[in-house]
């Protein structure tokens, strides 16, 4: 009987202390938020705005950790492989966990299998820009030239697989018109190429264009959010005027697969409560993005939904994977 006891005693030495740290509440170290793009960048900007408001609320440290190249994928890819404990975090969007898996070829990760979504944090609605010079005023106009010159026409967007690319195949689909796609290398190139008369059009990021619609150098003819978007209020969306578009950037948090559904609940609702702050919406507003905090359950099907929308825009418009 003796040697019985002797083992359970050990039993209990080794398995205490890990009852012991399980119990303890959530957060107890400090937690780890990735953004897959380099520092500097919009979604950068907007995960340290986040963590500096959310670990107030969490009574936790939230350290930023940059982990960008390959669109994203490298970043998220690290974070579908660490522990599912609420202390490795993703913020992220439409590229990585709607885009990706129609654009390339071996994807290391399931967008949807390997990972538990937490909330959405933010959209961003794009905008339709002409030079103010082009006889143009409005939507039906724009689609109607579109139509009668066809692919003597032309669009810049940031890059391939981007949301001003695949915004615009949407729209072409939809409203039924072609268009030469000219991609840039991001925002600034795509602006200065519309700038230059180099294109037509471009269905870009507000917070690239808006500086030079308020200039009155470019004419805003409509915005691809479902509804009006904040920054421009005095715009119709394309929904609106008749065509079913939407196209909104969306960023939110992702933890790894199998993360206690507790943990992501009290991040979400952390979340939640953060983005009521009237700084940090100001700060978001600023650029470009609009505060929508969304729990698990409808983040991830939003992300479903995005996934089978963009995947068919994508096998439409005949868009190579890489």
């Amino acid at each position: 009987m003796r040697w019985r006891f002797d083992w359970i005693l050990a039993l209990l030495l080794v398995v205490m202390p890990v009852l012991a740290a399980t119990a303890q509440p959530y957060p107890n170290r400090v937690i780890k938020l990735v953004i897959p793009y380099p520092a500097g960048g919009v979604v950068d900007i907007t995960g340290r705005l986040l963590a500096d408001h959310l670990q107030k609320q969490l009574n936790a440290t939230i350290i930023i950790e940059n982990k960008s190249g390959a669109g994203g994928i490298i970043g998220t890819s690290f974070v579908a492989r660490a522990e599912p404990d609420g202390y490795t975090l993703l913020l992220s969007g439409a590229a990585t966990h709607a885009f990706a898996p129609a654009l390339v070829k071996s994807l290391p990760y399931d967008p949807v299998a390997d990972f538990a979504p937490i909330t959405q944090v933010t959209e961003g609605p794009l905008v339709l820009c002409v030079p103010s010079t082009a006889a143009i005023n409005d939507l039906a106009q724009f689609i109607s030239q579109m139509k009668a010159k066809g692919a003597d026409t032309n669009y810049a967007s940031n890059g391939n697989g981007t949301y001003p690319h695949l915004a615009m195949e949407l729209l072409k689909q939809k409203a039924g018109f072609l268009s030469v796609h000219v991609p840039f290398r991001g925002g600034n190139e795509a602006v200065t190429a519309l700038l230059a008369g180099q294109v037509d059009v471009t269905f870009n990021h507000i917070p690239n264009v808006l500086s030079h619609i308020e200039q009155g150098t470019f004419r805003a003819l409509a915005t691809s959010g479902s509804g009006r978007a904040r920054a421009l209020p005095q715009v119709p969306t394309v929904k609106e005027l008749g065509y079913d578009v939407t196209a909104s950037a969306w960023f939110g948090l992702f933890a790894p697969a199998k993360t206690p559904r507790p943990i992501i609940d009290q991040i979400s609702q952390a979340v939640s409560k953060v983005l009521e702050d009237t700084d940090l919406k100001s700060r978001l507003l600023a650029q470009g993005d609009e505060p929508l905090a969304e729990g698990p359950d409808k983040f991830r099907e939003l992300q479903i939904s995005e996934l089978k929308k963009w995947a068919d825009v994508i096998s439409t418009a005949k868009i190579d994977q890489k």
